[in-house]
């Protein structure tokens, strides 16, 4: 077979190895049409140029891949900002690819980056273990996610016990019915519906109302009117909750402007609890309680899982700094009664 290098891969797309190269290398603009002929006929014989490079000099890639969704929040966003920063310090640099949460998407995403030699890429997707096989069959870069064993997180428990005890410490306050607003996840098993598990396990053994109009849930790619929809059928007439738990800062933020436009108090009425302990929480009016994510610690443990899957040495993160902070601020206070 023909020796596969740049010069193959030009003639073979009818375009000059420089246009190839632009391809590649992403440095000059190319044509939507002629940059898809280039990629598939890399595709096609398989060619991956920096990788075959770096191989030959004995070198390691010195680059992360990372795929993003398109509506990234402001937690993911805080995230990277700490990613990114720990991999420069490890002297990395970072590429990113946006995508859908289709698979062909994220596929296409990884296909991208293994071109450009990549060898270890982190999704701030979960990856189902079917979907993690077929990478591992199809593609020659290292895929892991929040919940794979070497990010060393121990996520799940953490999101179920720390929303366990935020239920705990709201009934103890006095709320008897607490509503809860969650994220349908298309895994059987993630820390989304870890945080779900843990309400419902305080729920039960703290005997508050368990009526089935208190919980309400909303896909990850939701739209407002279907958040609309959620609490209109939690905030039914004479049979309001006390308090609501949201998975989410930006999903309570929503939810507090709907409650106070429809002349509810917080926390007079109704008091509100979320997730994630994003900056913005705590501007707003009233400022809104969370469970606050040690993301500097998460970044720590992401950056030293893709170096092991890099070079296989193991970078422990203190244990310590791994801490889910409930932070009461003004949403949060006794139960009261509304009257209009």
């Amino acid at each position: 077979m023909a020796n596969i290098d740049i010069k193959f891969i030009a003639k073979k797309s009818g375009c000059s190895i420089a246009t190839v190269s632009r391809v590649i290398n992403r440095s000059k603009p190319v044509s939507e049409k002629l940059q898809k002929r280039v990629v598939d006929t890399i595709r096609k014989y398989n060619y991956n140029p920096s990788v075959h490079a770096q191989y030959l000099a004995g070198k390691k890639s010195k680059l992360f891949g990372f795929i993003m969704t398109n509506y990234i929040n402001q937690y993911q966003l805080l995230l990277f900002r700490y990613l990114n920063e720990f991999a420069c310090k490890m002297g990395y640099g970072c590429i990113i690819r946006y995508c859908n949460s289709g698979f062909e998407e994220k596929l296409e995403a990884l296909r991208e980056l293994e071109i450009r030699g990549i060898e270890v890429c982190f999704s701030l997707f979960l990856l189902s273990r079917e979907e993690e096989a077929y990478i591992k069959e199809h593609f020659r870069i290292k895929v892991c996610h929040m919940q794979s064993p070497e990010m060393r997180l121990n996520i799940m428990e953490k999101n179920e016990s720390s929303v366990y005890e935020t239920i705990c410490y709201l009934a103890q306050l006095g709320h008897r019915r607490i509503g809860g607003i969650f994220c349908i996840d298309e895994m059987d098993d993630s820390f989304l519906i870890a945080r779900k598990r843990g309400f419902l396990r305080a729920v039960k053994q703290m005997q508050l109302d368990q009526e089935e109009s208190l919980i309400g849930q909303i896909h990850g790619d939701y739209e407002k009117s279907s958040l609309i929809s959620v609490i209109e059928k939690i905030f039914v007439p004479q049979k309001l909750p006390t308090a609501l738990f949201c998975f989410s800062d930006e999903v309570a933020i929503e939810v507090m402007s709907w409650i106070m436009k429809h002349g509810y108090r917080i926390p007079e009425d109704v008091s509100v609890v979320s997730f994630d302990g994003i900056p913005f929480a705590e501007r707003i009016t009233p400022s809104l309680s969370t469970i606050s994510q040690p993301v500097e610690y998460q970044a720590k443990s992401i950056i030293n899982g893709m170096l092991y899957l890099q070079d296989g040495v193991e970078r422990p993160c203190d244990e310590k700094e791994n801490e889910y902070l409930l932070q009461i601020r003004d949403s949060v206070g006794i139960p009261g009664h509304y009257e209009k």
